[in-house]
């Protein structure tokens, strides 16, 4: 892939959520069911869609691939919700040439490390799976057995962190064959992972906090009691740092215990968002995926808002034209 191109547009992307601190209500971009068409529905569900991978390693993007507009693979999970709660699961798929296929049956949750390799990595209630993208095989990973509701992989090395059934956080390596709990991350709902391997997660109160090399750290700056909150693996140009929506707004947290909100707000809330891959998104909203070429955004049509938006970001994106994905792996 020509990266330069791909980076111009991963400003783009960067900016949809980390713009600057909002100080205007009418600086704000509503998204509205309008940003939700028909035309870029991809795949339609009898289930909700609660979790969507776009892995940044070999599966999609070889240094030595040129295609500028690849089919992109990605891996999803859908469940029955109950007032936003997951009440069961119903299975994680693969999303491949524009054919969903499902890979596991009690398939929680899925990751990918930014490397030359062509694994994922998939949570499931009977434990930690491989994916393989050169045959599309799945096998179970080592020997922990425990029911996984969350996964997430550091870049340059064979550990993961997991999220339990009974919410412990665990850090596991020796190829799936070891694991020890991380202190500090009690009673955690939801995981998260930045490009610089620190972890993300809030509790039962709904705080986010951050695991780093110095410990635990509580995120401050954010609203006190939302009603909902979730963790979103933010575009690649963003290393210290992952989404975090609050009810409807959207901030960015960051490993330094910051937090900055953006310019936009949630009137239709997806109940998933894949935008790690920056050139293409995807969003889950009423039970259909949505692919966003961002683009196709610029140059066509659609949301003139938003493209507005992005094109005063010009100045910014000439700026980080010249940086590399490759500088995000381990």
């Amino acid at each position: 892939m020509k990266y330069t191109l791909l980076l111009v547009v991963a400003f783009l992307a960067a900016s949809f959520v980390s713009g600057a601190p909002t100080t205007n209500d009418e600086d704000q971009i509503i998204i509205t069911t309008d940003f939700f068409p028909d035309e870029l529905s991809v795949y339609s569900s009898q289930n909700d869609i609660i979790s969507i991978t776009v892995p940044l390693n070999s599966i999609n993007f070889e240094d030595n691939d040129d295609d500028s507009d690849p089919d992109i693979i990605l891996f999803f999970v859908e469940a029955d919700l109950d007032n936003g709660e997951v009440k069961e699961y119903k299975g994680l798929y693969r999303y491949k040439n524009g054919t969903a296929t499902k890979m596991l049956d009690d398939g929680t949750s899925s990751t990918a490390s930014i490397d030359d390799s062509k694994l994922a990595f998939f949570g499931a209630k009977s434990g930690i799976y491989v994916y393989d993208n050169e045959d599309g095989s799945v096998k179970k990973y080592g020997t922990v057995d425990d029911s996984v509701i969350d996964i997430v992989k550091l870049n340059g090395t064979d550990a993961l962190y997991v999220l339990t059934e009974d919410h412990t956080v665990y850090k596991v390596t020796e190829e799936g064959n070891k694991k020890v709990a991380v202190d500090g991350a009690k009673d955690a709902q939801q995981i998260m992972l930045d490009y610089s391997d620190n972890v993300y997660f809030y509790g039962p109160a709904k705080k986010p906090k951050v695991v780093t090399e110095n410990g635990v750290q509580e995120i401050l700056g954010l609203p006190e009691n939302p009603a909902q909150v979730r963790l979103i693996k933010p575009p690649f140009v963003i290393e210290n740092g992952v989404v975090f929506i609050v009810d409807n707004d959207i901030y960015t947290i960051f490993a330094n215990g910051t937090s900055e909100k953006t310019d936009f707000k949630l009137d239709a809330k997806p109940t998933a968002s894949a935008v790690e891959a920056t050139l293409i998104q995807y969003y889950a909203y009423n039970k259909k995926i949505y692919e966003y070429n961002i683009l196709t955004i610029i140059l066509g049509e659609l949301f003139d808002e938003l493209k507005t938006f992005l094109e005063e970001k010009a100045e910014d994106i000439q700026s980080i034209a010249t940086r590399s994905r490759s500088g995000f792996r381990a």
